[in-house]
């Protein structure tokens, strides 16, 4: 439950955490790298969604190519999730236990980043 996007950029964020330039720049650079696997997994999970689409549609379905392609969705979908978690228990890493505390609860009550 933390919260998304570049958060570590809100001085206001900054401070409550008292995060270093150092923890700033590891956060940057784990956002980036994720940002570029996530782009790749969901275009992956649109590409398994039209392929899946595309055989519901036919005249005659194919039970069989339906559903090992909703597996193939189902597949691209965990990933996805899976890679969105994994920035997650990076941001925990760089951060520590008790700042992650900190911004889950900042994020619960609806602080502003």
């Amino acid at each position: 439950d933390a919260p998304s996007g570049r958060w570590w950029n809100s001085p206001q964020v900054t401070k409550q955490l008292n995060l270093t330039s150092g923890e700033k720049q590891q956060l940057e650079s784990a956002y980036r790298d994720s940002r570029r696997k996530l782009i790749q997994k969901k275009s992956r999970v649109e590409a398994e969604q039209f392929e899946l689409e595309n055989l519901m549609g036919q005249p005659k379905i194919d039970e069989k190519a339906v559903r090992a392609q909703n597996r193939k969705l189902e597949k691209a979908r965990s990933d996805l999730a899976n890679e969105k978690f994994a920035f997650v228990v990076e941001v925990r890493k760089i951060i520590g236990h008790d700042r992650f505390q900190k911004l889950v609860n900042i994020h619960r009550s609806g602080g502003r980043y």
